[in-house]
């Protein structure tokens, strides 16, 4: 699938700027693969007035030969300008020009002064100018210290910074609107919400072969490319991967990181730290806390593709090649399912709202304190606790589940916003279905709700 998809309203925000009589400073960020070039790329389509330009890994003189060459199409009278970057950025603000600097920090590596360049222009020259100049970047610890932290010269100077997330669940989808639900689930549990990845999905194909074409398979096109995306962000990348590893194989305590990888206690909350920085792992604490105070943080990778591949891929080398049309059989399909049931618990709490909204929430998340732990825990604005457990697995979900789950939601500590008791609504979510003690009671009950994942998918 090629069509782009669930990006109007930021392009409507950008447009709305260009358009504007006044001078406007962009900044376009985020992860590679995220689609930034492509979201550019529409919102200037059938302008007159553009200059993009596209920077690679090069020279400083070979770039700026390079932008005026494709500046000269639009603007001819910049080859008479002096090849420097105030000279040539300062004639096209005078002509109003929409400028794109797409790999914005590969120009900083050639020439670190340009930051301070665009703010002398920015300062004194863009009064009484409509122009537009949008600086796009993929590399985060870049775009944060050189052009949006406050040392950098921009600083306080941008009218807008996008930060380009992935794609939500439901967008992700029509990449393959063929699929059942529960493939659906699988789908988006193993690629995620980065366009890039979703691409590899051909929903006329199972998506087991999917899954070992494009990633399992040395020849696949996303083969290595956690790795490729990690190295050009993390100069000594080995011990980072030994951590990931470690968090996709279920360790998600900094305690528990550091002794599964093998790295000093002390240490651990400084490379923890830089992945967050990185927008690589998120750090979770229970629904109930502070994430600012909480002592109880637990650290999950935020990129479904990551994921699958720290825990099948990284360190596999030509594994799945030698295993041959079984590899997905017998290597993966097993424990599929226990891999992508945390993507499933995070779909569900997406979900809570829609499937209870009846109810205005203060936040869903999820809780746990030493042994215990619950799937979902939706906190409203009244009296009520939303809590649920999920399970992605082959067998129906037993009566024991909602026992436990009555349990555990005892312990849980949180006074309603208004005063008052707290009341319950429990849920529960199932790949498989439910035993007969689980309907009736449903039947029998007004605060009990069962979900399909069908149930799910179609919330959104």
């Amino acid at each position: 699938m090629d069509a782009f998809v669930d990006r109007d309203a930021d392009i409507a925000a950008l447009q709305e700027r260009y358009d504007t009589d006044e001078p406007s400073l962009i900044t376009v960020w985020g992860r590679r693969r995220v689609g930034k070039t492509e979201l550019v790329e529409h919102s200037i389509r059938d302008r007159d007035d553009v200059v993009y330009y596209q920077a690679t890994e090069t020279t400083k003189q070979v770039q700026l030969d390079d932008f005026v060459a494709e500046a000269t199409r639009t603007f001819p009278g910049i080859e008479r300008i002096r090849r420097e970057w105030e000279d040539v950025l300062g004639y096209l603000i005078e002509q109003d020009a929409l400028i794109v600097l797409d790999e914005f920090p590969f120009l900083i590596e050639s020439d670190e002064s340009l930051p301070s360049v665009i703010q002398r222009l920015w300062d004194h020259e863009v009064e009484g100018t409509s122009a537009t100049l949008v600086l796009v970047g993929s590399s985060i610890s870049m775009m944060k210290e050189k052009v949006m932290s406050g040392g950098s010269p921009l600083h306080g100077r941008f009218d807008m910074r996008l930060q380009l997330e992935e794609l939500s669940f439901d967008a992700a989808t029509e990449f393959f609107p063929d699929y059942d639900p529960e493939e659906t689930v699988l789908a988006w549990g193993v690629f995620g919400g980065t366009p890039h990845y979703l691409q590899a999905v051909d929903d006329d194909r199972p998506l087991r072969e999917n899954i070992r074409d494009a990633v399992l398979s040395k020849r696949g096109f996303l083969h290595d490319e956690p790795e490729y995306v990690l190295r050009t962000e993390l100069e000594n990348p080995n011990r980072y991967f030994s951590i990931l590893k470690t968090i996709a194989a279920g360790n998600e305590t900094p305690n528990e990181i550091a002794q599964a990888a093998g790295i000093d206690s002390d240490q651990i909350s400084h490379y923890l730290k830089n992945l967050q920085d990185l927008e690589i792992v998120d750090r979770e604490v229970p629904v109930t806390e502070n994430p600012a105070q909480s002592r109880r943080g637990q650290y999950v990778l935020k990129d479904a593709l990551f994921r699958f591949w720290f825990r099948f891929v990284y360190g596999q080398g030509d594994k799945y090649d030698r295993a041959g049309t079984d590899a997905y059989e017998e290597l993966i399909e097993p424990h599929l399912a226990d891999a992508v049931s945390p993507k499933f618990e995070e779909l569900c709490r997406n979900a809570a709202y829609d499937l209870y909204d009846g109810y205005t929430f203060d936040r869903v998340g999820r809780w746990w304190y030493q042994e215990q732990e619950v799937d979902v825990v939706g906190l409203t604005t009244g009296e009520t606790m939303v809590a649920g457990e999920c399970k992605f697995t082959s067998q129906p979900v037993g009566y024991d589940v909602l026992h436990d789950l009555e349990s555990d939601v005892e312990d849980i500590r949180w006074t309603p916003q208004g005063g008052g008791d707290v009341t319950h609504e429990f849920c529960l979510f199932s790949r498989s279905g439910f035993n007969r003690s689980l309907i009736e009671a449903e039947e029998e009950r007004d605060d009990l709700r069962l979900f399909s994942v069908a149930d799910v998918v179609t919330a959104f």
